[in-house]
């Protein structure tokens, strides 16, 4: 059906280009295998450095590993206002680095600034208060952290809000706050400050993640939503970088198990097996940093055991997860409503 206007002929020409343009591909170009004589010698030696990765990876274990020092570099971790954020924070000030605290709650970021020059002597540490779900603040942060510190040599995204909801019941804007601060929170955070690392061709970017994105929980949705969006946007990162020859910016995804990071936030999940401890997470996060891990869980045990279960037919997996469960009981509305984290949601502006 041809719509009328006054200028038909060009409109049916406009239409017609459109139509071609919308075209299938011609059935006339046969699509084949490109170079399989190297595809095949390709294949035959990514064999044999598996087996040469394995030799060394059993090796490596009885010797210790290698870290790279972080001292006088500048290190700006978001969240940093509680939980593991602050914890990280104190960390890699006592490994002499300088930090950047990143929050969005001035009160707790500050806290956590005075923690670190009251616990580590001669550290060297500032609070930034910035919302990570908007573009103006993440680009401005650059040149407030350059002048104050220098330039971030290890960038860790860890600011997350997670929110119980039922897929249905939730707020149209507790979805997209929750996907705006734990998701693109990461882009905006990423592209402020990767351009300098790219100019230096020197840094370290690191996602906090979730056990979450590897098993999804119910009630959990779009925290799960983002978590999963992080691991494959911090991917598809890693192989762009890739693409760079002679690239020495790392990165590193950190898929941490439930962690106790407050009271508040533990008292909305029923789990069988225990959280992580702050103190635990922390120490193996800076670890796989230092040692420029690309993907590890915690407990390194999780990875296995989630593809293990995956490999299994449905109903065993359902009943594995049954055994192993995890919880998120939903808060009445005036829990909800008192909860740091829809405290931060509800002051962050969404663009629908």
């Amino acid at each position: 059906m041809l719509f009328k206007s006054h200028s038909g002929s060009t409109t049916n020409s406009k239409m017609e280009n459109t139509t071609s343009e919308l075209a299938p591909p011609s059935t006339q170009v046969k699509w084949t295998l490109k170079n399989p004589f190297p595809l095949v010698l390709e294949t035959i030696i990514i064999y044999h450095m598996f087996f040469v990765t394995i030799f060394f990876k059993m090796f490596k274990v009885f010797l210790p590993e290698l870290k790279k020092s972080v001292k006088g570099k500048v290190v700006l971790i978001t969240g940093s206002g509680r939980g593991l954020g602050r914890e990280l924070a104190l960390r890699f000030a006592n490994l002499g680095a300088k930090v950047a605290c990143v929050d969005v709650d001035n009160t707790s970021n500050e806290e956590t600034v005075k923690l670190i020059e009251s616990n580590v002597k001669g550290a060297k540490a500032k609070a930034y208060t910035v919302n990570v779900a908007i573009v103006s603040e993440t680009t401005a942060l650059v040149k407030k952290v350059e002048h104050d510190l220098g330039s971030v040599e290890i960038l860790i995204n860890n600011a997350a809000v997670i929110v119980g909801h039922t897929f249905v019941g939730a707020e149209d804007h507790t979805i997209s706050a929750i996907i705006n601060i734990n998701l693109l929170g990461n882009f905006w955070m990423i592209r402020a400050f990767l351009p300098g690392m790219l100019k230096r061709n020197s840094g370290h970017i690191v996602a906090i993640s979730s056990i979450s994105s590897l098993n999804g929980e119910a009630n959990l949705s779009a925290y799960t939503a983002s978590k999963c969006g992080v691991n494959g946007m911090m991917e598809s990162l890693r192989e762009e970088l890739r693409d760079h020859s002679h690239n020495k910016i790392h990165t590193t995804v950190v898929i941490p198990r439930l962690i106790n990071t407050s009271a508040d936030y533990m008292k909305s999940i029923n789990s069988r097996l225990p959280p992580l401890t702050v103190e635990s997470a922390a120490k193996a996060t800076v670890q796989g940093i230092l040692t420029n891990e690309v993907t590890f869980t915690i407990p390194r045990s999780s990875y296995f055991s989630n593809i293990l279960q995956k490999l299994f037919p449905v109903n065993i997996s359902d009943s594995i997860k049954n055994i192993f469960y995890v919880k998120i009981l939903l808060p009445s509305q005036k829990d909800e409503n008192s909860q740091p984290n829809m405290t931060i949601i509800k002051s962050t502006t969404v663009t629908t």
